[in-house]
């Protein structure tokens, strides 16, 4: 692992030896991959759940997002709700949404941490936009929600990918600056 790894290490993952990962394991892997889609190190930021001596970890947010998304839809279907004026409906959905992304990108950019019970919570809150969004079934304003997570998506990978270009290069400025340090 290099130092740069260790430097973005957050204090909430766990350390893993990938030499103890086997062949055996790849499809067991992969599977709790699609659950969690996080690596063991990061289980911090999932839901663990035990059944029968053997553990399920579930992401923490993506839980709150489909307990939102379904509990909002069956609300929504069985209480025969009118959702009028739409375009009120949707910025209700855009402001609930945006919880999540706000927690998101905050965690993912500055130092500060967040817990399960945030992500599930700002997780279910999008969830309860999605249900909106897809009861008013309106193309549109489905499109308008793709396109804002799409944005934040890409735009904390910018951030990152230029972070990561600055510390390298960095890294390499004091490599060049120290040619005596290469030849010892």
């Amino acid at each position: 692992m290099s130092s740069e790894d260790e430097g973005t290490r957050h204090p909430d993952e766990l350390l893993v030896d990938m030499d103890e990962l086997d062949r055996a394991g790849d499809f067991r892997g992969g599977a709790q991959m699609l659950l969690s889609h996080h690596p063991p190190s990061m289980y911090g930021h999932c839901l663990r759940v035990s059944f029968m001596g053997r553990s399920l970890y579930l992401c923490g947010r993506c839980s709150g997002i489909y307990g939102g998304l379904g509990g909002g839809l069956l609300f929504l279907m069985v209480f025969q709700i009118q959702l009028n004026p739409e375009w009120f409906w949707f910025f209700v959905s855009v402001a609930l949404g945006f919880t999540t992304i706000i927690d998101w990108m905050s965690q993912r950019l500055t130092p500060r941490k967040t817990t399960n019970l945030t992500r599930a919570s700002t997780g279910f809150m999008s969830g309860l936009a999605l249900a909106i969004i897809f009861f008013l079934a309106n193309l549109a304003y489905m499109l308008v929600a793709l396109a804002a997570m799409s944005a934040s998506i890409g735009l904390v990978g910018l951030i990152e990918n230029r972070r990561r270009n600055a510390y390298y290069k960095e890294m390499q400025e004091e490599l060049d600056a120290t040619p005596e340090a290469t030849t010892a």
